[in-house]
């Protein structure tokens, strides 16, 4: 994305006493900035800004770039300390455009922020031009009564007077039952930002380094090293960025050092060995001012005392010069990134016999045998799970939340789900059945390794295969599979490893709809691979049910059934705390009022069977921008039966949102624009990469894209 830099000057705050050294930092408001997906953090708190000769300048971006979330309400807050003391604070916002930018022309941006600084008043502008004229003046107070005369005959009643002022406030009536819990908000931001380290070495004199016929840490003319150390535990990773200025013959390279302080790991090769004429990055050429970067992965034996400590080396007797005084600093700066995230590594094979001495943990059901145990396994986003019969399917399980609710020779109706576990392994085994379309997406500690749905990759349909999956070192981990038409085996654990339960889920979040939700050929990973699981996620549920078929609708049963026959047998027995109804596509060749009728005695039904939960209509689907009058029509249909039943309704035709009485509230407009799709292009309008090549569902990025739409419109309904 675009950015600007912002240059500024802290001269005025200097003071004569030369310890009391000047900083700047600079905060993203809020803390967190990310696109619009919630994928990639594009800004984060607290970043420390050099300041070279008074002077400093930032890259950043633009506070009001479309595309990135929040949407509104971003700023910058700078702080500028001498010797740790605040002494200014300052707000702004950083406009698009091109060309670098003064601080002090920025607009402060906000008065109620800390550092608000009101400029001086502008001249005053010319007189507007004359208002329109204001009503009518309240009506003077009443004369004295006069003495009261002859009792004339009853004349016609005349027209109603005035409302009277409003009496006194009456008593505080008994508090009323607590309304519904709104939906759950966006997930947090990630805790601590990185830990950095930083240190300017200039206590040298001007002169050639010492002669090093071997590998050796550069020092200066006083005997100061040139290295840096942070606090670091086994499996952190260290980002290193060093500025100097070099003259000279010699090879340098960045090495990390063990906990005596001799050379560990050498940065060019990351081994204990180095390469000959060190890192390219600093190889002897004409330059002058030099900057590198670097990662190191440290271990046990490079710690001391709790610090990791970088280095910079030389090698060669010939000329070198690191200049490293007053006039040249030499800098380090180190990020302590944390360990890698899991997993390092996962493969698949065609096998049943897991690695040699690992423990199955087979689902809660399933026939035991051997060092086998039953694995405490919390099952999401469905329930009913059976086991099946015969080889090799009484091994598996799978659920049957989903119409016709039946359980097949390894498959079932319902083939969207969720599994986690808690363990403390360096590696596990997911033992499934593969069969066709077979997709997984693997969390660790609440992280996806992919986005996307991911083949099983399986060999032979219908045989047992073996994941395997590499964490790293022991520790406490949650891991999680969302699955699509995978039938599910159990987990093998290696010896001493141990396996736990995780914590329930606080909150149920379900739709009940058409293929919109539930999945397509125009997707990856069929339901699991839809806006519904990551509109969750946003929201910040973990516990999905996608109770959705393709081909129905209020009034369409396709092959399967409306969602009036459904709902009292998928929806209301599993209670969700959230229930989306997104359907009608699927009903718009036919009748309004049937439809009407229909969805009326599925709204009673289920406001009755869930009384606590917050239920939510979406209107009829349309994948363009210029849908025919049956879309429109069932659309409008919809928002009044949603209306007269005192459901919030929100129209993916117009951008509506409607709260529970019918009002609109808000216009986020189309979500659909434009009339193309994946392979038959337009150029205009956002259809052309969200459509895919049948001219009816989301493609992947669809997906992606209407999870944002469906979230931004839930919260206008629960700000």
């Amino acid at each position: 994305m675009p950015r600007r830099t912002v240059r500024g000057r802290v001269d005025d705050l200097f003071t004569d006493d030369p310890a009391a050294s000047v900083t700047v930092t600079l905060s993203a408001i809020p803390r967190r900035w990310t696109d619009e997906s919630g994928d990639r953090v594009l800004a984060a708190p607290d970043t420390t800004v050099p300041v070279v000769d008074g002077a400093w300048s930032a890259s950043l971006l633009p506070t009001d770039e479309p595309g990135i979330e929040p949407a509104t309400g971003r700023y910058y807050r700078l702080v500028e300390t001498v010797g740790g003391v605040p002494v200014r604070r300052r707000v702004f916002e950083v406009p698009s455009g091109a060309g670098d930018l003064v601080i002090d022309d920025l607009v402060v941006a906000d008065p109620g922020l800390p550092g608000y600084v009101r400029g001086a008043a502008g001249a005053t502008g010319p007189t507007g031009a004359a208002g329109a004229t204001g009503p009518a003046g309240a009506t003077g107070a009443a004369g004295p009564t006069g003495a009261a005369g002859p009792t004339g005959a009853t004349g016609p009643t005349g027209a109603t007077g005035p409302t009277g002022a409003t009496g006194p406030t009456g008593a505080t009536g008994p508090t009323g039952t607590a309304g519904a819990q709104g939906l759950q908000g966006l997930a947090g931001a990630d805790g601590a930002p990185n830990r950095t380290a930083e240190v300017r070495i200039s206590d040298g004199a001007v002169q050639d380094l010492a002669s090093a016929a071997a590998w050796t840490i550069c020092a200066t003319s006083v005997g100061t090293q040139l290295k840096c150390s942070i606090p670091a535990e086994p499996g952190d990773r260290i980002r290193v960025d060093m500025e100097l200025l070099y003259s000279g013959t010699r090879y340098l390279d960045l090495v990390l050092l063990d906990s005596a302080g001799a050379i560990a790991l050498y940065g060019a090769t990351n081994t204990s060995s180095p390469q000959a004429e060190g890192t390219v990055g600093l190889y002897p050429n004409t330059g002058f001012g030099k900057t590198m970067a670097g990662l190191f992965t440290v271990a046990a034996s490079h710690t001391s005392g709790g610090l990791a400590t970088i280095a910079l080396a030389n090698q060669g007797t010939g000329a070198g010069r690191v200049y490293a005084y007053s006039g040249y600093p030499w800098r380090m700066i180190l990020t302590n990134l944390g360990p890698a995230v899991a997993p390092s590594s996962v493969s698949v094979a065609q096998t049943s016999t897991p690695a040699s001495g690992y423990i199955k943990y087979a689902p809660p059901g399933v026939s035991l045998a051997g060092s086998d145990v039953t694995g405490p396994f919390s099952y999401l986003g469905a329930g009913g799970f059976q086991i099946g019969s015969g080889t090799p399917d009484s091994t598996y399980v799978l659920p049957t939340t989903r119409y016709p609710n039946t359980r097949g020779v390894l498959s079932s109706s319902q083939s969207i789900w969720s599994v986690e576990f808690g363990t403390d392994a360096t590696a596990f085994q997911l033992r499934f059945n593969w069969q066709t379309g077979g997709s997984y997406r693997l969390w660790v500690n609440g992280r996806p390794m992919t986005d996307a749905m991911q083949s099983l990759g399986g060999t032979t349909l219908g045989s047992t295969h073996l994941m395997t999956v590499t964490l790293g070192a022991a520790q406490p981990r949650v891991i999680r599979f969302d699955f699509s038409v995978a039938p599910f085996g159990g987990i093998f654990l290696p010896p001493g490893a141990t396996m736990w339960k995780p914590p329930t889920p606080a909150g149920r979040f379900m739709v009940l709809g058409d293929s919109i939700p539930g999945g397509s050929g125009m997707n990856t990973g069929g339901g699991a691979g839809t806006w519904f699981p990551r509109a969750a996620r946003a929201l910040g549920f973990t516990d999905a049910w996608n109770e959705a078929l393709g081909s129905t609708g209020y009034i369409t049963a396709g092959s399967t059934a409306t969602l009036g026959t459904r709902a009292p047998i998928d929806v209301i027995p599993h209670n969700p705390d959230v229930l989306l109804i997104f359907a009608g596509y699927n009903d718009s060749g036919g009748s309004q009022p049937a439809i009407s009728a229909a969805a009326a005695s599925l709204y009673s039904a289920v406001k009755a069977g869930l009384p606590a939960a917050r239920i939510y209509v979406l209107g009829c689907w349309a994948p363009t921008g210029s849908p025919g009058a049956s879309l429109t029509n069932t659309n409008e249909t919809l928002r009044l039966a949603a209306a007269a039943a005192g459901l919030p309704f929100i129209s993916p035709i117009t951008g509506g949102v409607y709260d529970a009485a019918g009002t609109l509230l808000a216009t986020h407009g189309p979500w659909i624009t434009g009339t193309g799709r994946v392979g038959a292009t337009t150029g205009s309008g956002n259809a052309d990469f969200y459509i895919g090549t049948d001219a009816t569902h989301p493609t992947d990025d669809g997906h992606k894209y209407l999870a944002s739409r469906v979230v931004s419109a839930l919260q206008e309904l629960t700000a």
